[in-house]
């Protein structure tokens, strides 16, 4: 019975905290949202492993493997000039300035590295390491608007960020594991750059999404 009217005391209580939130004036925000044009990279992973997995002594491996793979991927994202705003071991987004003149290649080229260090790099130090664990991956990279704002809460983030640019690279990303899925206008960027690199674009379709798939000479 205790514990019953303890449940009920503590719903309620946070019920009207609930209320008095959404009924405060907002106060004026120290950063006010921002509304820009970027080119965004999204990289959807999955993480497989074998069915012979010791759960009792995997967490700490699977740890090592996820922060690895964080890790290379951010290093990519930074050297090709982009900047990480999201990262888990699922899901990686990434903005490139669009005022810059070779954002569009420098994007696509980190794609393909992020590939390239993905199969070559990280998945073979995990077997090498005894981690029972890899990755794969699909990349999308879109050009549109991204907003952003501050929350005001240190957990889990201050920072959201939101836009047709993000949603459109997230949709790419998931349309095929293994591919650079780019939309038109960053395949279109790309093609003004004279590049030592032979880059097929190929039209690509998914149900109502259609994009370019790379590919690389």
């Amino acid at each position: 019975m205790h514990y019953a009217e303890t449940v009920k005391a503590t719903y309620e209580h946070i019920m009207e905290k609930s209320k008095l939130l959404v009924e405060m004036k907002t106060t004026e925000l120290e950063l006010p949202p921002t509304e820009d044009q970027y080119i965004v990279l999204n990289l959807t992973a999955q993480t497989l492993s074998s069915e012979k997995q010791n759960h009792d002594q995997d967490l700490e491996l699977t740890q090592v493997g996820i922060v690895r793979f964080i890790t290379v991927i951010s290093e990519i994202v930074s050297g090709w000039g982009g900047t990480l705003i999201e990262a888990n071991h699922h899901s990686v987004t990434a903005t490139f300035p669009i005022s810059e003149p070779d954002a569009g290649s420098y994007s696509c080229m980190c794609g393909l590295q992020i590939f390239n260090a993905i199969t070559k790099i990280i998945n073979p130090s995990l077997i090498r390491d005894g981690i029972d664990m890899s990755f794969q991956c699909g990349v999308g990279i879109s050009i549109g608007s991204v907003y952003g704002f501050q929350t005001g809460l240190e957990v889990p983030l201050n920072s959201l960020y939101y836009g047709e640019a993000i949603e459109s690279a997230v949709e790419y990303a998931n349309m095929s594991s293994g591919s650079v899925i780019v939309d038109r206008l960053v395949k279109e960027r790309f093609e003004r750059v004279s590049s030592d690199f032979k880059i097929n674009f190929l039209p690509y379709r998914h149900h109502e999404w259609v994009g370019y798939k790379m590919n690389v000479g």
